[in-house]
């Protein structure tokens, strides 16, 4: 679950928290989440609800 600072996952191989990088909508109300690590660059990605990533855009979504 992501929180308003733009935190993801633990990376797999580092275990720092990764960042999210891109959203792609996908199939029927899905969305494709794509988290990079800052550290050791490892890439992870995330199938979830459409709506979870609407109620999070208007929380305050990506920063700079």
């Amino acid at each position: 679950m992501l929180d308003t600072q733009n935190q993801g996952p633990q990376c797999t191989a580092c275990g720092s928290p990764m960042k999210l990088t891109a959203i792609e909508p996908g199939d029927t109300d899905k969305d494709l989440r794509t988290f990079t690590c800052p550290h050791c660059k490892r890439v992870q990605q995330h199938i979830t609800e459409s709506a979870v990533t609407a109620a999070w855009l208007e929380r305050g979504g990506l920063t700079a």
